[in-house]
């Protein structure tokens, strides 16, 4: 294959494709955020598909025991949740597969197709446009405007994997940032006992962790602040920005590789 892949296993295929076990997951050059799941016995037959919270943030599988058994997830970080995608001739109406989750051991490699219920979870989810406006409270502003607590979190159509952070109540105001663990997949930190508290999450898929972007004259040169981070509760919606060591992580962290 052109592209560098993983090797998954499906024990038991996936819909509609009970005997189709074995995939190739790849990523084309310049095909980000799409992926791509191509049968390894038949590579006529390829699925594209995307990291479910770059779709939706608070985005959770509810996991059966025999499917919690087949996984034998170790940490809920073990886990790489991918949705179907449908694309049709306009990119702009793209839709996901929420009811049919791939749920992926990250290390094993073995992975397996949730069914969900389609009353709760929608099998045609738009993946581009505002569906719900999403509001974000930062009690303690942000670094240098201390008195806008409020934000619209937002992806314009075409923006992807930017976001715009728009204080509610100085609309001209806005922020460019990007999910922070998509531009370096071993970006973490540790929150104080304070942060802790007011954050409050159970578990480390409840956080949303957005990195301030800064888009220069020449867009291949954008840089993202790492030292800065800001760190939601998708559940409460709460966020806070933190304030880390510049020497340990970068202010101007360049994310676009050059070719």
């Amino acid at each position: 294959m052109a592209q560098e892949s993983v090797l998954l296993n499906f024990p038991r295929g996936l819909v509609g494709f009970p005997e189709l076990k074995t995939f190739h997951l790849f990523e084309p050059k310049g095909g980000y955020p799409l992926k791509f799941l191509q049968a390894a016995d038949h590579p006529e037959v390829s699925f594209v598909c995307m990291d479910i919270a770059a779709i939706k943030m608070d985005y959770e599988v509810p996991l059966n025991d025999p499917d919690a058994l087949l996984l034998s997830l170790e940490t809920q970080e073990d886990a790489l949740v991918l949705a179907l995608v449908v694309v049709p001739e306009d990119p702009k109406g793209m839709t996901a597969n929420l009811a049919g989750p791939l749920v992926i051991n990250a290390k094993t490699k073995i992975g397996l197709q949730v069914t969900l219920d389609t009353n709760k979870y929608p099998l045609q989810y738009p993946v581009f446009g505002s569906k719900d406006e999403v509001i974000l409270q930062f009690p303690k502003g942000l670094v240098g405007f201390p008195d806008l607590k409020s934000f619209r979190l937002f992806e314009p159509a075409g923006s992807y994997p930017l976001k715009f952070l728009q204080a509610v109540d100085q609309e001209e105001i806005s922020f460019t940032c990007i999910d922070a663990g998509a531009i370096k997949g071993d970006y973490e930190f540790t929150l104080d006992e304070e942060d802790a508290a007011f954050l409050a999450l159970e578990k480390p898929q409840d956080a949303l962790v957005l990195a301030m972007v800064v888009i220069p004259e020449d867009p291949r040169k954008m840089t993202a602040n790492l030292a800065g981070p800001l760190v939601v509760n998708v559940h409460s919606r709460n966020g806070r920005q933190l304030v880390l060591n510049p020497e340990l992580y970068p202010l101007k962290y360049p994310f676009i590789q050059e070719r």
